[in-house]
C-alpha cells in the first residue's frame, strides 16, 4: 500500500548516518596517492583508522580508558553496550532501512549528517587529518556516497555536504560540487577553521559568498573532539586523544567525555558562534545566507538573542556596522533545532519566532528513541496549528530549500 501523503509533512532536520568505512572511502579513494591514510575499518585492530591511526574503537584504547578511570573494561563495555546498539541500526547505512524507520516514526522526510565525518578539524591528533587537501578527498568521497545514499530514497531524503573550511580554495570548491551533486547545504563545526581567526572575520566571506550565491544553507553542527579551537580544546573538557574510543571513556571528575563535551562544549561553542554571525556582522554582510544551529539545545537561544539586543543597545559602538538588531538578524535568515524532550520548546518558539524552530531525532544516534514525534507533538500542543505545522516540517524545507511542497 502506497504511502499517505500528508498535507504538512513531517521533517527531521538533523539525522545522521553511520558511515560503512570502507564502501565510503577506501573504495573511493586513490589507494595509491593515500594509502593506509585512507578511513577504513581495521579487523586485526577492532577499529576505524584514519590516516593509519586508529580514530574509533579497538580493545587496547578501550583498555586504556577503563585503567584511567579506574574501572574494568567489562564495566566500561556493558557501559557503552546500548550506544553501540544504537549506532548499529541498520538505518544508520542502508536508505530502505532508514525509511521503514522513519514510516514508523511518523516521518516524512529526513536531512542527513555524517558521524566519522564530523571529525575533519583543523587540528586534529592525527597528523593526516591536518593537511587540507587529505581532508578535502576525504569529503569529496563522503559526499558522492551520501548523494547515492540519497538517490535511493530521493523523495524521503536529503543529505548535507562536508566541506573543508580550514583552506578557502577547497572550501568554495567543494561547495560548488556539492550543489552540483544535488545536495540540500553544506555543514561546519561551530568554531574557527583558519587559525583563531573567528567566523565573523572578513577572511571567510568569500566561503559565505559562495554559499549564499549558491543559494546553500550553512548548519553549524558540532563534534566532541579537540580537533578545533572550540570549548573542549580551551576548556579541556575531555582528555585530548586520537581515538575517540579512549577520550569519550576515560572520564573523571575532571575529564569528561561525550556527555560532558555535548552538554557543556555544543552549547558554548553554538552561543560563541552565533554571536560572532550576528553581533559580528555576517549576516548583515549576507543577507541571504541561511544559517542552521543544530544539536546544541535550544532552549538558551531566547534569552541569548534578548541579551544581544541589549548590549548592543548599551554599548552602541558594537553597533555600528549593524544595520538591524541581532534578533532582528536571526529572524530574518536563521534556524535553531530543539531536541522533541525540550520542556520549553514552545515557549522559546513564542518568544523567537515559530518559523525559525526545527526539530532533530539525531537518529541513530543515542539520544534517539522511537516515538520522537509523538513526543514533540506533545510539546507542541499549546502551539497554533500554522505553528506546529512550521515546526513539525514547513520550517525545514524552507530552510534547506528542500525540493518538496510544505503543505497549505
Amino acid at each position: 500500500m502506497a504511502r499517505a501523503r500528508r498535507s504538512s509533512p513531517v521533517v527531521d532536520g538533523d539525522g545522521h548516518v553511520i558511515e560503512p568505512p570502507n564502501a565510503v572511502w577506501w573504495e573511493r579513494m586513490d589507494r595509491a596517492k593515500w594509502g593506509d591514510w585512507i578511513p577504513h575499518f581495521d579487523f586485526e585492530e577492532q577499529a576505524l583508522c584514519v590516516g593509519g591511526v586508529p580514530r574509533a574503537g579497538g580493545l587496547k584504547a578501550l583498555s586504556e580508558a577503563a585503567a584511567l578511570a579506574g574501572i574494568t573494561l567489562e564495566e566500561v563495555q556493558e557501559a557503552t553496550g546500548r550506544n553501540r546498539l544504537a549506532m548499529a541500526r541498520p538505518g544508520g547505512h542502508d536508505p530502505h532501512a532508514r525509511v521503514a524507520d522513519m514510516d514508523r516514526d511518523g516521518i516524512d522526510l529526513a536531512v542527513l549528517y555524517p558521524t566519522a565525518g564530523l571529525l575533519f578539524g583543523p587540528l586534529d591528533p592525527i597528523e593526516a587529518l591536518r593537511r587540507p587537501d587529505f581532508v578535502a578527498a576525504c569529503q569529496r568521497a563522503y559526499n558522492d556516497w551520501i548523494a547515492e545514499f540519497c538517490a535511493a530514497e530521493p523523495r524521503r531524503l536529503f543529505g548535507v555536504g562536508s566541506v573543508p573550511l580550514q583552506d578557502l580554495d577547497l572550501a568554495v570548491a567543494e561547495a560548488e560540487r556539492v550543489a552540483r551533486r544535488g545536495l540540500v547545504g553544506v555543514w561546519i563545526r561551530p568554531a574557527p577553521y583558519l587559525g583563531e581567526l573567528p567566523l565573523s572575520h572578513a577572511a571567510y566571506d568569500r566561503f559565505w559568498a559562495a554559499c549564499q550565491d549558491l543559494d546553500l544553507s550553512v548548519s553549524l553542527h558540532p563534534a566532541v573532539h579537540v580537533d578545533t579551537p572550540g570549548a573542549c580544546r580551551k576548556f579541556a573538557l575531555v582528555r585530548e586523544n586520537a581515538n575517540l574510543a579512549f577520550s569519550n571513556v576515560a572520564v573523571s571528575p575532571e575529564y569528561g567525555g561525550s556527555g560532558f563535551g555535548q552538554a557543556i562544549g555544543n552549547t558554548v561553542d553554538m552561543i560563541v558562534s552565533l554571536g560572532r554571525l550576528l553581533m559580528g556582522g555576517v549576516c548583515e554582510r549576507f543577507p541571504r545566507l541561511r544559517f542552521l544551529f543544530l544539536e546544541a539545545g535550544g532552549g538558551w537561544c531566547a534569552t541569548q538573542l534578548e541579551r544581544m539586543d541589549e548590549q548592543v543597545e548599551a554599548f552602541p559602538l558594537e553597533g555600528r556596522w549593524l544595520a538591524l538588531k541581532p534578533s532582528e538578524y536571526f529572524r530574518r535568515q536563521c534556524y535553531i533545532s530543539f531536541e522533541p524532550e525540550e520542556w520549553n520548546l514552545a515557549a522559546s518558539a513564542r518568544q523567537i519566532g515559530a518559523d525559525r524552530v526545527i526539530w532533530a531525532s539525531d537518529y541513530p544516534h543515542p539520544e534517539y528513541h522511537p516515538g520522537v514525534v509523538g513526543e514533540l507533538r506533545e510539546h507542541l500542543a499549546g502551539l497554533s496549528a500554522d505553528d506546529r505545522s512550521r515546526i513539525l516540517g514547513k520550517n525545514a524545507i524552507e530552510a534547506y530549500r528542500l525540493p518538496v511542497s510544505s503543505g497549505s
